[in-house]
């Protein structure tokens, strides 16, 4: 990593950290999930013991996103948990269901299920950063967020803050309230430090017209 961040929260900790699994999805892939879910792990050891994990890694293998995960965490993790913490590794940087297809295998929700169940069995908190969007398909009859539906699983969308945010974040919160997913808030990636009046807006009017509050930002230095 070339960049250092610093993630600076405005909603209280201690509501983040009741719930034992967390999803971090996002507006769209590239956008910050990664950096936002190492960093939170980082904050949330306060509160007790703290594992990531990414149910699929498509691409990148030789520096998986469990790996920034540690890094910006800076917390160590017993190579026992590997195969829990990221459950389906390939090598076509595309979306699951078609990285699954490239490799002749299939993603299998239960097996996804029972690594986050043992997870969340060893650790205080699970936090489960999903590939891309909610939307992001995991078969061709499946999707990331019908299993996040299924499990229950309370959500933070990380937005970046750059033109376009509004639509997208909207669309994924309604998305979430549609299939009763609780969304605890929403962390903005400001990517910068410039504060344009775009910018100021944005976090502004995606909590007023959602409900969802901002639970903090993350700075590029």
């Amino acid at each position: 990593m070339n960049h250092s961040f610093k993630l600076s929260l405005t909603g209280d900790l201690a509501t983040i950290s009741q719930h034992k699994v967390i999803c971090i999805t996002g507006t769209d892939t590239g956008i910050g999930k990664t950096v936002v879910t190492g960093l939170l792990a980082k904050e949330l050891a306060s509160h007790g013991s703290v594992v990531t994990q990414k149910w699929i890694q498509s691409g990148d293998l030789d520096s998986p996103d469990i790996k920034t995960h540690d890094q910006l965490s800076k917390y160590m993790h017993d190579a026992k948990f590997v195969s829990d913490r990221q459950v389906y590794s390939f090598n076509d940087p595309v979306s699951p269901h078609l990285a699954a297809k490239l490799a002749k295998k299939t993603i299998e929700p239960g097996l996804l299920k029972s690594a986050t169940h043992r997870l969340a069995s060893a650790f205080d908190t699970v936090l489960v950063e999903t590939s891309g969007g909610i939307m992001v398909p995991l078969s061709e009859s499946m999707t990331t967020g019908d299993l996040v539906a299924d499990m229950k699983i309370p959500t933070i969308v990380v937005v970046p803050n750059k033109l376009g945010t509004i639509n997208h974040s909207l669309l994924t919160m309604q998305y979430l309230t549609q299939h009763n997913i609780p969304i605890i808030g929403f962390i903005i990636n400001q990517f910068d430090q410039s504060e344009s009046q775009l910018q100021v807006d944005n976090p502004s009017i995606i909590h007023k017209l959602s409900g969802a509050p901002k639970l903090g930002t993350v700075i590029t230095g």
